[in-house]
């Protein structure tokens, strides 16, 4: 490591050490430094150095943070690039099972609807068989149900129109 005789020296670096301190090839580096006219604060040992003030912003500035910006404003290149590291987070998340396709999804609500309306069906017929209830229970328990079924059909209708006028 280089030897520092200044304290401002400390927070003055070369291209080499500002790449092996932010994990970014020096190339790249220097292309931004170049980009956003970074001049050097001076020469050590025959290499330009930069201050780390000036430096830190150029390199890491507004339009290489990505998650701030838009994509449709990046340069062609860039955005192909974000659009491809796009794809690839949601193929991993579809195969780490932590984001499901919309039509698997429908197929399991509707199983678990089929099986709720099955359940509701049997319902009076399983207590007045097992548990022996008047018929005006039974009674009572079948508005219940159907109550509960119409409550979920108009919930799933009215997700349904909330998802085709998006």
């Amino acid at each position: 490591m280089a030897e520092i005789n200044r304290l401002e020296d400390a927070y003055n670096w070369n291209i080499s050490r500002l790449g092996e301190a932010f994990g970014l090839h020096r190339d790249t580096v220097r292309k931004r430094l170049t980009e956003a006219n970074v001049i050097p604060s001076g020469i050590r040992s025959g290499v330009s150095v930069y201050s780390l003030k000036d430096a830190g912003p150029a390199i890491f500035g507004e339009r290489f943070a990505g998650a701030t910006s838009d994509p449709d404003d990046y340069p062609p290149q860039e955005r192909r690039a974000w659009f491809q590291s796009e794809n690839e987070r949601v193929k991993l998340e579809v195969e780490l099972r932590q984001l499901v396709r919309a039509e698997e999804a429908h197929k399991e609500m509707s199983r678990l609807a089929k099986a709720v309306a099955s359940g509701l069906d049997s319902l009076s017929d399983m207590l007045e068989r097992d548990a022996g209830l008047p018929p005006e229970a039974i009674e009572l328990v079948e508005k219940t149900t159907d109550a509960l079924r119409e409550q979920m059909y108009q919930a799933i209708m009215a997700d349904s129109d909330e998802v085709a006028n998006e």
